[in-house]
């Protein structure tokens, strides 16, 4: 390795470093120039020092060329499943140079979080409300209704909705995301369902416990069935889940513009749907 310096200029700068250190880092001889126990304890540091420099020059470049940043991608249980791993990869694969961050949170607090810009992103379900947030399609999935396995139900490939009337139903609790519960009650009211009863639940995990017991059938996006022993998934004919991509109103930033051309090449077939278009599809899980 060539350091463009002559040998007298390199002892000038050793002796230099030795007498700001306040330790010898060599043992001269005649024939032989060798670490000190010194100078072996911070031969280490000195290799970690030499590196972070050239990391940081690495990373000025990057940032020079707007390529580099952190972005942090919320998810909300219904979308953890079949939306993070394959983006995970996807941005490791082909940006290296962006740090992503993933979280779950619960559906009511995906607005505040990204307004205080706790999360640049979040895939999730539509917020089915008038919002400042820009709210992007990215695809409409089947959904499917959890069974127990003995249930009538069980047998069919498909279920309609009208074979819901008279069954016991599990649902989130309406604080967990008001617009959807409502819309899922009405919905059922108007196309003239009327469940035995409707058990409302805090997580998927206990609605598909409550299905297995055979307490009730639970409806959720396809991508979120989760195998369980006692429970068969079967698809609702004709209900769509909506999946969006949410971000904030303000032109995103190089790395978060990068994430979100991923996100929509991930999983969009409808980039350039309205938000309010498909609001009567989103459908009766009385969550999100």
């Amino acid at each position: 390795m060539s350091l463009g310096l002559s040998q007298p200029q390199v002892s000038r700068h050793i002796g230099d470093l030795e007498r700001t250190l306040g330790v010898a880092l060599f043992v001269r001889s005649a024939r032989h120039t060798t670490l000190t126990g010194a100078g072996a304890e911070l031969l280490a540091d000195a290799r970690e020092t030499l590196a972070a420099a050239e990391r940081l020059v690495h990373r000025a470049g990057l940032v020079g060329r707007g390529g580099l940043g952190r972005v942090s991608v919320a998810f909300v249980w219904s979308t953890l499943g079949g939306y993070l791993a394959p983006l995970v990869a996807a941005a490791t694969e082909g940006h290296r140079d962006i740090e992503l961050a993933v979280s779950q949170l619960r559906f009511g607090e995906l607005a505040g979080a990204l307004r205080r810009g706790d999360v640049d992103l979040a895939i999730s379900r539509a917020l089915l409300e008038e919002s400042e947030l820009i709210e992007l399609t990215l695809n409409r999935e089947p959904s499917v209704l959890a069974v127990p396995q003995g249930h009538p139900l069980a047998c069919r490939p498909t279920v309609i909705t009208e074979q819901l009337d008279g069954e016991s139903l599990v649902g989130f609790r309406r604080d967990i995301a008001p617009r959807h519960h409502d819309l899922a009650r009405s919905s059922l009211r108007d196309a003239g369902i009327a469940p035995r009863e409707y058990r409302a639940v805090s997580s998927a995990s206990e609605a598909l416990a409550l299905v297995r017991a055979g307490l009730g059938l639970f409806r959720l996006p396809a991508t979120a069935a989760v195998p369980t022993a006692g429970v068969v998934y079967r698809e609702l004919e004709g209900v769509l889940t909506r999946t969006v991509l949410l971000r904030r109103p303000e032109p995103p930033p190089p790395a978060v513009a990068a994430i979100t051309a991923l996100i929509q090449e991930l999983f969009g077939d409808a980039q350039s749907a309205s938000k309010n278009a498909v609001f009567a599809l989103e459908g009766a899980t009385g969550g999100a």
